[in-house]
């Protein structure tokens, strides 16, 4: 693929910039994409602040780029939207997000609420369109959005090549993810364009990877409380007992997510003992 400085061209017309974020993991990265026809272009996600945001700029104007149409972020975590409001002001270009998730970013970051509008159903850079799939998972407004020409989706936070990625409340929800999987292995895509890491060549094939993690975890879960009650930090520590101390909340949010999808699903029931005021999660048929 042919490379620019710290710009990747990933496909035709779509250039990818990883932009440093050490907390990430695995990768330490999070990609900004540019999706260009001709002197048009729609940016997907932007959290590049400072430098990189000068390199967003100039790689446009590099690329003959003399409008951008919009810029869209897949879902409100700061990794994908810290730079978007100087982006904004800079193209004086329109920002969009699912209506969920700008009124979480609204709420989280009071110092830029009004960055976003409520995303429409479709953009355009030139003559390529843009479709915008309202896809719930990673947060509750997470969006997929389709490129047909090329046969790709951006998949924000929902896939990714390598690993795993984390799904938890007060903004995710383990159904919801389940349901975003599916939605991959049933879009018929070439690629996946995923927040961090490389292309995703089969997609299909890495969202069903990702589901049966989940699965695993889920039987997991209930093999360790088949012992009996546990607290969510001893269900953690037996899940992940050699994380990475800068993972460890994500991995607790993911077993919270997971011990939701299990009380919906009747098989896990939590209660406080009255002897310590610890909440435990067991089996139902205990």
């Amino acid at each position: 693929m042919a490379n620019a400085g710290p710009w990747e061209r990933v496909l035709p017309g779509v250039w990818c910039m990883r932009v440093p974020y050490p907390n990430v993991l695995p990768y330490g990265t999070v990609n900004v994409y540019v999706i260009q026809d001709g002197g048009e272009a729609v940016i997907v996600d932007g959290g590049a602040t400072g430098d990189h945001l000068d390199l967003v700029v100039e790689r446009l104007r590099q690329l003959g780029i003399r409008r951008v149409a919009a810029i869209i972020a897949t879902h409100y975590h700061v990794d994908h939207t810290a730079g978007i409001p100087e982006l904004k002001a800079r193209l004086r270009a329109a920002a969009f997000m699912h209506p969920l998730d700008v009124s979480a970013f609204d709420d989280k970051f009071p110092h830029a609420a009004g960055t976003f509008e409520p995303c429409p159903e479709r953009l355009r850079a030139g003559h390529r369109e843009l479709y915008i799939i309202h896809q719930p998972g990673h947060t509750h407004g997470h969006l997929h959005l389709w490129l047909p020409d090329a046969k790709a989706l951006f998949v924000g936070d929902h896939l990714v090549e390598e690993g795993s990625v984390w799904v938890g409340p007060p903004d995710g929800h383990m159904a919801d993810y389940y349901r975003a999987l599916d939605a991959v292995m049933a879009a018929g895509a070439d690629v996946a364009l995923p927040g961090h890491g490389p292309l995703i060549r089969r997609p299909d094939l890495s969202a069903e990877r990702l589901r049966e993690r989940r699965q695993m975890r889920e039987e997991q879960m209930l093999a360790i409380l088949a012992e009996g009650p546990k607290t969510l930090a001893e269900l953690t520590a037996a899940l992940y007992p050699d994380v990475d101390p800068r993972a460890l909340p994500f991995a607790r949010h993911t077993v919270m997510a997971h011990l939701e999808r299990l009380e919906e699903q009747g098989v896990v029931r939590k209660a406080m003992s009255a002897a310590d005021w610890i909440m435990r999660y067991a089996r139902t048929e205990e």
